[in-house]
């Protein structure tokens, strides 16, 4: 399967959202995800909003659950979601509800790896509790403290030890996303480093490098 390309939209408003979902679907970038942030400021409004204007386009809640999954897992297909996350280092009942809430609705879970002091093994736990993919991710504050670290640093090991679909977050540049795609991610996810404010010339150019590194 070729690897996809998603966008965080890490923003304010919906507005906002709105016009930078359709840049990234103009340079074809396949899925759209309702960045935390967003959806605490504006809710699941963004997810609706998101799933009227692209009625095909796979949409992740990042809604990196700690508990509740079941619940998240109801409200998330409700928007219009297809995919939903839940952190790998919740509980395994969380993993569980997670896992069969989306398998039942017809969502993805996937499980988030940050947080998790052996990321590798939390990721081998979370594909035996149910879930579909794992997000392979390296965090805003641990990547912002430590900046020698990278996005796809232990994505080869991860890519061995599990056999459900991997995608790589965590301020990727255009190389490492190309890089994470060859390696064997499934999707790869743009954010903060390669959205500017511009949203222009400068994000059209990234993210269809992005789009043509991965493809290629």
């Amino acid at each position: 399967m070729p690897c996809r390309v998603q966008i965080s939209l890490d923003l304010h408003t919906i507005e906002d959202a709105l016009a930078v979902a359709a840049i990234a679907v103009e340079c074809g970038v396949d899925w759209l995800e309702a960045g935390t942030g967003l959806m605490v400021e504006q809710g699941l409004h963004v997810v609706t909003a998101l799933r009227a204007t692209y009625p095909t386009h796979p949409i992740v809640c990042d809604f990196k659950v700690c508990d509740g999954a079941a619940y998240f897992a109801r409200i998330a297909k409700t928007a219009g979601a297809t995919h939903f996350d839940v952190m790998a280092a919740a509980h395994d009942a969380t993993l569980r509800d997670a896992g069969e809430q989306a398998r039942q609705l017809g969502l993805t879970a996937i499980a988030d790896t940050m947080f998790c002091a052996d990321p590798v093994a939390a990721a081998v736990r979370a594909e035996a509790l149910g879930v579909q993919m794992i997000g392979w991710h390296l965090g805003l504050d641990h990547r912002t403290e430590h900046r020698q670290l990278r996005a796809i640093d232990g994505l080869a090991e991860v890519l061995t030890a599990v056999n459900i679909p991997v995608q790589v977050v965590g301020g990727l540049s255009i190389e490492d996303a190309i890089s994470a795609a060859r390696m064997g991610a499934s999707s790869v996810v743009i954010g903060g480093p390669l959205v500017p404010a511009d949203r222009g010339d400068v994000l059209r150019h990234n993210l269809r490098a992005v789009v043509a590194g991965v493809r290629g």
